[in-house]
């Protein structure tokens, strides 16, 4: 099976049911260079560091 994903910053991916979903990084970020998450009452920082990885923090 041959899949290829488009992403947009507006799109949300569903390629199939039983694997994770993709969510562009754009969609979460879009202009900023961090976010804050909310997860079980905790605030994490996610954010882009200059080389372009992922940090998070808590």
């Amino acid at each position: 099976m041959n899949l290829e994903l488009k992403s947009s910053a507006k799109d949300l991916f569903f390629i199939d049911p039983n694997l994770p979903k993709i969510i562009p990084s754009s969609a979460l970020f879009g202009k900023e260079k961090s976010i804050v998450i909310n997860h079980d009452g905790q605030r994490y920082v996610l954010r882009i560091t200059k080389l372009r990885k992922l940090i998070l923090t808590k």
